[in-house]
């Protein structure tokens, strides 16, 4: 990997990344600014999925390259016909073109397929969400809209799994994966510095605050800027090469972005991750990273004096005030991790736990249905609050699925995290490749203690995409 990242040459699927990325960003841009246009969709989506087809690879880098920007107006845009929507979206068409693309080389003998046992838990997960669904909306006549979109993201999303093991099948295609991520978190820089001029993060709003304050960028973005954080220590850690000098100057913007996001879950959970990879690098690896340490934290005391300097030179100026209201802001979400009581976020979970756990004592095998939800009250504050949305992806899976259905997913993440963890590798970039996928599972299991990740498609696709590669990991011999 080391002069991977200073080549200029692009694959052929990198290039048709560029393409369906183009046609269909055309789309996602003037949906955003003009309003949805039936034409236009077909068009571009058309096109976008036969080159998905063709090139199943580039499909999948387009996916991820699509969500890091344009996140839920990609993930989540439905197709509206007249007065009617339908809820197939611009993920869906490429990714179900990936599909059939894979499908047909499979059959070809283009790609190759090796199952494993620990792949029927994911298959029998799968399986079970899809019974869930009928039961739960024909039988114990739960919400079937409900119903069919949490079935949607246990049952058809957890499929990027499978198409991510089997495209991701030599070192050449993750660094290629790796190339679309830092692409990516590139790209979200633009969010960063715009939450910044503005004081207002761009799509921000969809996810507001419980304490006083404000996101200078989405918690979404603030997200995949995490584990393009991770992918980044590590790469750093491992290489010194002119890629990796870039990504030293980059790093800090995402640190800047994360902080911006407001999610004090993100925080704990990089703080979580970064931890793991501390106490998993080697001595030469620390070593790297302690001078790049030294050299960031040089450069912040400079900036810490200049902006003293400047205070007490100009203390009524606006750029003094919006930094001493920004300081404080960030501050005050800081404590509050620490000092939990009267914080609106925390007490609704809570409460909402607590409701969610009586549901679920009732039924502690296979849980209650998909599409149900939970009576809340607290103080004056009365509501019928959806089981799949109580900020808890674990606690969402065991009461509507039981210990059946948590019992899979974790058992599959542990035996695949367990084997890639004990694993040691020779070549240096699987090795990294085995650091990152870890970093990132680290912070997925976090994170996932408090945001319905796996519920929406934009946050959960990731998770599987991760196990996916650590599957491909987990099984080279050395």
């Amino acid at each position: 990997m080391r002069n991977y990242f200073n080549k200029i040459e692009l694959s052929k699927d990198q290039l048709m990344t560029i393409f369906i990325v183009a046609f269909v960003g055309f789309f996602l841009i003037a949906n955003y600014f003009f309003g949805f246009n039936l034409p236009l969709y077909v068009i571009t989506l058309t096109i976008g999925a036969v080159l998905a087809m063709k090139y199943p690879h580039a499909g999948l880098y387009a996916i991820v390259f699509l969500t890091f920007i344009f996140e839920r107006f990609f993930t989540l845009v439905p197709i509206v016909m007249g007065r009617s929507e339908y809820k197939i979206y611009p993920i869906d068409v490429l990714f179900g073109a990936m599909l059939i693309g894979i499908m047909f080389q499979l059959a070809s003998g283009t790609l190759k397929l090796k199952s494993r046992k620990l792949d029927y838990l994911l298959i029998v997960f799968a399986a079970l969400a899809a019974i869930y669904f009928f039961v739960s909306a024909f039988v114990l006549k739960s919400d079937v809209a409900l119903a069919f979109s949490t079935a949607k993201n246990y049952a058809f999303y957890s499929i990027f799994y499978f198409a991510t093991f089997i495209l991701i099948d030599s070192k050449e295609r993750f660094r290629e994966l790796l190339a679309i991520v830092f692409a990516g978190a590139i790209g979200i820089l633009w969010f960063v510095f715009y939450g910044i001029v503005v004081r207002h993060g761009l799509w921000s709003d969809f996810t507001p605050l419980s304490t006083d304050g404000i996101r200078t960028l989405a918690f979404t973005h603030g997200y995949y800027l995490c584990m393009a954080l991770i992918a980044g220590l590590v790469y750093v850690a491992y290489q010194s090469n002119l890629f990796s000098k870039w990504l030293v100057i980059v790093m800090p913007f995402w640190v800047l972005g994360i902080i911006g996001s407001m999610m004090r879950h993100l925080w704990i959970s990089i703080f979580a991750a970064i931890v793991f990879l501390i106490v998993m690098f080697s001595q030469t690896q620390l070593v790297r990273l302690r001078s790049h340490a030294k050299n960031y934290i040089a450069i912040a005391l400079m900036f810490l004096m200049v902006i003293f300097y400047g205070a007490t030179l100009f203390p009524r100026s606006a750029a003094y005030e919006t930094l001493s209201s920004s300081l404080g802001m960030v501050g005050s979400r800081v404590t509050s991790i620490a000092n939990t009581s009267g914080d609106e976020s925390i007490v609704w979970r809570a409460a909402v736990w607590q409701q969610a756990v009586k549901l679920y004592i009732h039924q502690p095998i296979f849980g209650i249905g998909l599409g149900e939800k939970v009576s809340v009250e607290i103080g004056k504050y009365r509501d019928f609050v959806e089981v799949r949305n109580i900020h808890n992806s674990f606690l969402v899976i065991l009461v509507q699925m039981g210990i059946l259905g948590l019992g899979l997913v974790l058992a599959l993440t542990a035996m695949l995290g367990w084997k890639v963890l004990k694993a040691k590798f020779d070549d240096q970039t699987l090795q990294m490749g085995a650091y990152i996928t870890l970093g990132i599972l680290v912070l997925h299991l976090s994170s996932f203690l408090f945001q319905p990740y796996l519920e929406a498609n934009l946050l959960g696709i990731f998770f599987w995409i991760n196990l996916g590669v650590l599957r491909r990991i987990s099984e080279t011999n050395n």
